[in-house]
This record gives C-alpha cells, structure tokens and sequence, in this order.
C-alpha cells in the first residue's frame, strides 16, 4: 500500500472510532435536537469517510450531519468536534468557546486530553488508538460509558 492510501485507511479508521464514540458518551436530552452535528476543523479526509458513515447510520435517532469548519465561530449546536493535528494549537480556544455547550472535544495527538479534550487520538507504532479524559468529558456535561475506559487509555 502506498502511503496516501494507507493515511486513507487511518482516516476510515478514526471516522469508525468517532461514530462508536457516540455510542459510548451520553448527551443530555435537552441537547439532542433534530440531528447529531459533527464538526471537523482541519480534516477533509475525515470529513468524506464521516460523510459516508453519516449516510446510513444514526446516532440514537438523529440523522448525522458533518459539518467542514476551519475557524471555531458559531461552534453553537454542535455535539462533537473533531480537532486535526495541525490545528491542535487552537486546543485552548477551542475549550473556552465550546464551555458549557454539551461538546465532546475530540483531538489528535499525544497528551491532548490532559491537556482539555475529551478524547484524543494517539499513534502507537502501527496502532491507532485513543486517550480518554473522563474529567474532561465531565466537564462538558456529558456522561461515557465504561467501555470507552475500556477500549482507551485513560489519563484521569
């Protein structure tokens, strides 16, 4: 496999990750509404492979709807944003704008959920897999399941 398709692969991979997530965390009702807004700031690989997912999968009851972002304005009504590794320096602005809104905060890159995110993805040689801050999640007023402990590397 040639590298553009095997980062092809790993971008299917976090799209497959990113949906279970929404099964695994809980939103409180009152923020569900009439669909599940994911945002991707900085992504346009993962935004196509979400798109195909969003296509024949629900979340709950609620059609998906992705959204491409590239600044974080009008970040209102969205339950998940995704957060590529080169923009992981807007982190912080990124927290202070999605505070109290029910957002998981999903980032890419080692030790970005202690620093604020709620799930971050982490490369371990061939592997893909995540770092899960059950603080952080809190935080944001959202509820995870033990199995996403479970299948992560919990940092708190």
């Amino acid at each position: 496999m040639g590298t553009s398709s095997l980062f092809a692969q790993k971008e299917r991979f976090k799209a497959l990750f990113i949906f279970n997530f929404t099964k695994n965390i809980e939103w409180p009702a009152a923020s569900r509404g009439n669909q599940f807004v994911i945002v991707v700031i900085g992504n346009s690989e993962l935004i196509a492979e979400l798109e195909t997912i969003a296509q024949t999968q629900r979340v709950g009851n609620m059609p998906i709807k992705v959204v491409d972002y590239t600044s974080l304005d009008n970040l209102n009504g969205c339950h998940l944003v995704y957060l590529s590794p080169s923009k992981s320096g807007m982190l912080s602005s990124l927290l202070t704008n999605v505070n109290g809104k029910h957002t998981l905060v999903v980032s890419d890159g080692k030790n970005l959920a202690a620093k604020g995110s709620g799930i971050s993805f982490v490369q371990d040689g061939d592997k893909l897999k995540f770092e899960v801050s059950r603080k952080n999640i809190e935080k944001q007023g959202l509820k995870s399941s033990s199995a996403l402990a479970n299948l992560g590397i919990v940092v708190d």
